[in-house]
């Protein structure tokens, strides 16, 4: 039974560094605001066994209400303060014991600033993203695994909304995404290491706004607490370049954060509950941007072996 914890454990660390990666919101009649794009993801987490089959759902909220200039804080601008909230779906499946395939659907239930004397908001669905994950090394013996993987991601916002690129619920652009899976356990103790390596390249959208590419580093460190109940706790950079315009860089776009981010997770039977907090640590932006003051998220997940009984 601890063994499949152990391993629930370490499907859920990994989700929470998935679904807190962020992208850019351009600067186009509103606020350039980091953290307001969600993408949500199994795209972080290490295989599934042949035949298993697992399924995600989380909420995630953010909001702000405060500028900043590099490392400075900035005088307030024209957007007075933006939240979000945010639905992901995510559905993976060991389709070979050294490979999974995971697919992932985002909603956004609201995404809106407020400018004072009126609110501009948007909602609707996010991208559509297919990965494959390879195992390329693993070894029981000594509790290591080092998974690799690829994703190509497409635009889910079908309805042409009226609204400022930055509060569509899409960038409305292909993308690419590479993966990085590293997990080291300590199973005596109860104690896991993980590092996860996200980047990601998007194309230019039909509006000719093009979101810089990211690169996204997560380690976790979890360690039971008792039986059913796991505590993790995360150390994340999130380092993202420019936006572009008709090729020409967005100044008020791009950053390089550090965040804590204390995470809770308890299992029962086939099912798991989890939650998180971020907290940042050091922010630094590129021009003068609004900036996420609150991130919080639940996740809920199911898993288990279609094949059993087989």
């Amino acid at each position: 039974m601890k063994q499949y914890q152990t391993i629930t454990v370490t499907i859920l660390a990994c989700l929470f560094c998935a679904f807190k990666v962020h992208t850019q919101c351009p600067c186009m009649g509103g606020a350039s605001v980091g953290g307001l794009t969600p993408i949500a993801g199994t795209s972080n987490i290490g295989i599934l066994k042949e035949g298993n089959l697992r399924a995600m759902s989380f909420y995630s909220y953010s909001n702000g209400n405060r500028y900043y200039s590099g490392d400075i804080l900035a005088e307030e601008g024209l957007v007075k303060s933006f939240n979000s909230s945010y639905l992901g779906l995510l559905i993976g499946y060991g389709i070979l014991e050294d490979l999974t395939i995971d697919t992932e659907i985002g909603y956004y239930l609201n995404k809106a600033q407020d400018f004072g004397g009126y609110t501009l908001s948007g909602s609707g669905f996010s991208h559509a993203t297919l990965y494959g994950k390879y195992n390329a090394f693993n070894s029981r013996a000594k509790e290591f695994e080092w998974t690799i993987g690829l994703g190509a991601k497409i635009p889910l916002n079908f309805i042409e909304q009226n609204l400022p690129q930055n509060i569509q619920s899409s960038t409305g652009a292909f993308g690419a995404v590479l993966i990085s899976y590293f997990h080291k356990g300590y199973k005596s103790e109860g104690l896991h290491f993980i590092l996860v390596n996200r980047a990601e390249f998007n194309a230019e959208n039909k509006n000719t706004y093009k979101y810089g590419s990211s690169l996204i580093n997560s380690l976790f460190v979890t360690k039971s607490i008792f039986d059913k109940l796991t505590g993790m706790l995360e150390f994340r950079s999130d380092l993202k370049l420019k936006d572009t315009k008709y090729g020409v860089k967005n100044e008020d776009s791009g950053w390089n954060i550090f965040v804590l981010s204390p995470q809770l997770s308890y299992s029962l039977s086939d099912f798991n509950i989890s939650a998180y907090f971020d907290i940042p640590l050091y922010k630094y932006y590129n021009g003068k941007q609004l900036t996420n003051k609150n991130s919080l998220g639940l996740t809920f997940t199911w898993q288990n072996n279609l094949l059993k009984g087989i």
